[in-house]
């Protein structure tokens, strides 16, 4: 019993050393588990984090988000009048870096985050390839995009869970995230290099300005997954570096 005890506090001293030992660095403003008002101390370490994330964290591997470069993004809908699938590739995206946090609400109990943000706008360019059906008529297209999205808001539902490593040392892991979003106002462009310089790209353009709202509520649900699979991603790789006693003392 005594050889399963100094073994269970010699485990413990070795976990708390090894997060005692990782210096917490200057883009990360620690908050404690048992403060009253956890919500603000959050929101305040996001907003101390925005120019770092603008020049990107190499020490965490996480890059710059402007521009935000999303490599490869897959879309696919199957009810409704738009039925595609799309693939955008070598996404930049510009002004992802002025967001405002509307409100941020955590349950650090069960590790779970809210939060409300809206950007005024971003604009996005890449290539894409659509394949499908648009109302009664097969759409095949491929070529060069551009679009631009105003008064942008967006809700994030993060839940998360503790993990730990080989060092019993302990992380947060992001188990799932949800993104919801509304966009005011939009804008598309496209080089159609299927359809290039006649009439039926001509038209395309035409169509995507003018039924903008319309195709972008029924992609919504599949944009979503898509953004949301990405930013799971994004995000682990950098909660997983930084132990979680570094960010959340008491946790």
């Amino acid at each position: 019993m005594l050889i399963f005890l100094s073994l269970f506090i010699i485990s413990t001293f070795i976990t708390q050393l090894n997060a005692a030992n990782f210096v917490t660095p200057e883009y990360v403003i620690p908050c404690n588990k048992s403060d009253p008002d956890i919500n603000a101390c959050i929101l305040g370490s996001f907003n101390h984090l925005r120019p770092y994330l603008i020049r990107g964290i190499p020490d965490i591997q996480v890059p710059s988000i402007e521009p935000m470069i999303i490599p490869r993004l897959v879309m696919e809908n199957n009810a409704g009048a738009v039925r595609v699938k799309a693939l955008f590739v070598n996404n930049t995206i510009f002004g992802s870096s002025n967001y405002t946090i509307q409100s941020l609400n955590a349950d650090i109990d069960t590790w779970r985050i809210n939060i409300i943000l809206s950007l005024p706008r971003i604009e996005v360019k890449g290539k894409y390839e659509v394949i499908g059906q648009i109302l009664l008529f097969p759409v095949r297209s491929k070529g060069d995009f551009w679009a631009a999205f105003g008064d942008v808001s967006a809700k994030v539902e993060l839940f998360g869970k503790i993990v730990k490593n080989k060092e019993n040392v302990r992380f947060m892991k992001i188990d799932n995230l949800l993104v919801d979003f509304k966009l005011q106002k939009s804008k598309f462009k496209i080089r159609d290099q299927v359809n290039h310089a006649n009439v039926i790209g001509q038209a395309m353009n035409q169509f995507l300005n003018q039924n903008a709202n319309e195709i972008i509520q029924e992609m919504k649900p599949a944009a979503s997954a898509s953004i949301s699979r990405y930013f799971k991603a994004f995000l682990n790789s950098a909660f997983l570096k930084i132990p979680l006693e570094v960010w959340l003392h008491g946790a």
